[in-house]
């Protein structure tokens, strides 16, 4: 099939960790012998200044390792105006739309990542061309309640007109049923990237050594692993912990490492690129998520695939990922219960068997097995838009 991907945002570049799942998804899509594009409108911020001189404007595309991309260059001028900088993005979009047609023919069908602003482009779309198309949302601003009542009304067209509608989780599809009354979501997880299931892993080692790779903010709860680490050290003096980002948190979580004593046993990794979140993830025995809320965890996947046992909270996510026999799930917002069950995996360490984490992980979140998911929605979908135009 001829397969168009919308992403609300996406990597501005080979290695940009923004996004990179929206792409890989496209990227395995087209490895799995489907015709695959993206636009994009990359509408820039006013408050780079330098920017409007530098930077490129207007359609410009590129090959990337096949999948043909087309960005649309421009500046956002309206930011204190919400919806006349909507109307900028999807106008973008449009240009976008005619331009990949002129070159590339009309696709079957039109798969929307996140529902702002990629779906209001994809509804326009179908209503000029017929074009159906399936949404997958992965924005945890849903769920936290970050979003508008006014804009999940505004919503509500755009999900009565999609073909499908699919969501990273089981719990997630559970909150968006929820809050878009009448609608009906299913769960298909992201892919974890196959570079990760394929890399040769590194032997267990003596010592051990947890890792935390995220953004670096609140919702990520570092400070909780923080201290839950601290309490697990006066029992394992021999531990370790490094946390790889950066983020508006950092300087606190660094100044919270010295006020616990513990600097010798954490270290901080700074901003990592996907070849060395790989290289840190292969170095660790085991990886820890303490998050508030998660819509899926790729990061907690990619441990998977390395082999690694995962702690990860009940935020919404890992719920549906973490399985008793590649890690544990933990209640949210404990130091205590953190502490104990980074005691217990510690433990019980050698009953998860390195070989055994990775094919849980290849069964579940490997290309193959999405793609194949996500083909017969496709496949559904055409089918669906063909009855329609029979009757």
């Amino acid at each position: 099939m001829h397969i168009l991907i919308l992403p609300s945002w996406y990597p501005h570049f080979k290695g940009d960790i923004s996004g990179s799942f929206f792409r890989e998804q496209a990227l395995a899509l087209y490895k799995w012998n489907h015709k695959v594009g993206v636009i994009y409108p990359q509408i820039r911020s006013l408050r780079n200044i330098r920017s409007i001189f530098t930077q490129p404007y207007g359609c410009q595309s590129e090959n990337d390792d096949g999948l043909w991309t087309l960005r649309w260059y421009g500046i956002n001028f309206f930011p204190k105006l919400p919806q006349l900088a909507k109307k900028y993005w999807i106008n973008c979009g449009l240009k976008l739309f005619e331009e990949y047609i002129q070159r590339n023919g009309k696709p079957d069908v039109i798969h929307v990542h996140s529902l702002l602003n990629a779906g209001y482009l994809a509804l326009e779309i179908n209503k000029k061309y017929n074009i159906p198309y399936v949404i997958t949302e992965h924005s945890s601003a849903f769920a936290r309640g970050l979003v508008s009542n006014h804009l999940i009304t505004d919503l509500s067209d755009v999900l009565a007109n999609s073909s499908k509608c699919i969501a990273v989780s089981k719990k997630f599809c559970q909150y968006l049923e929820q809050t878009f009354t009448g609608t009906v979501w299913s769960y298909i997880p992201n892919i974890v990237n196959e570079a990760f299931l394929q890399e040769v892993i590194y032997p267990k080692s003596l010592d051990f050594e947890l890792i935390n790779i995220c953004f670096l903010t609140k919702n990520k709860k570092v400070d909780l692993l923080v201290h839950a680490f601290a309490k697990v050290l006066m029992q394992k003096p021999s531990l370790r912990l490094k946390i790889g980002g950066d983020g508006p948190e950092r300087l606190y979580l660094e100044s919270l490492v010295k006020e616990l004593k513990i600097s010798h046993a954490v270290t901080f990794l700074g901003l990592l690129s996907r070849e060395q979140v790989k290289s840190e993830i292969n170095k660790a025995s085991a990886f820890v998520l303490a998050s508030e809320y998660e819509t899926f965890g790729v990061v907690v996947v990619e441990a998977l695939a390395l082999g690694k046992p995962v702690v990860a909270t009940r935020c919404g996510g890992p719920e549906s990922i973490i399985e008793p026999e590649v890690g544990y799930l933990v209640e949210n917002n404990s130091i205590d219960a953190m502490a104990a069950t980074i005691l217990k995996l510690h433990d019980n360490y050698n009953d998860f068997k390195t070989e055994n984490v990775r094919e849980y992980c290849k069964n579940n979140f490997s290309e193959q097995a999405v793609v194949n998911k996500l083909s017969q929605i496709y496949q559904n979908s055409l089918n669906i838009e063909q009855s329609y135009e029979s009757i």
